[in-house]
């Protein structure tokens, strides 16, 4: 039963993988007016070579600040309370 669970979800990902690729331009596309003007001005106002890693730091570093912000409380909030349920079954002996 299990062997079948796993085949039905790797056939599921694959087909849901084929489809959403097939939809993708192709690599030798034009590209688009955003990613024109950064690929454009990268180099020049940020001095970086790395196109993604200038977006991320250099112009858009707050709103990279902020997801990370809310990733880390998300992160934090899920510990303690998982911190409390495991140590109340611990204290009720569930297992």
């Amino acid at each position: 039963m299990r062997v079948l669970l796993v085949f039905f979800t790797s056939m599921c990902l694959l087909i849901t993988l084929l489809a959403a690729f097939s939809e993708a331009k192709p690599l030798n596309a034009p590209l688009g007016r955003v990613a024109q003007f950064y690929n454009e001005r990268t180099v020049a106002e940020t001095t970086s070579t790395n196109v993604v890693a200038a977006i991320n730091f250099d112009w858009r570093a707050y709103d990279t600040l902020g997801e990370s912000s809310i990733l880390l409380t998300a992160a934090t909030g899920v510990t303690l309370l998982m911190r409390r349920y495991l140590q109340r079954r611990r204290e009720t002996g569930i297992t």
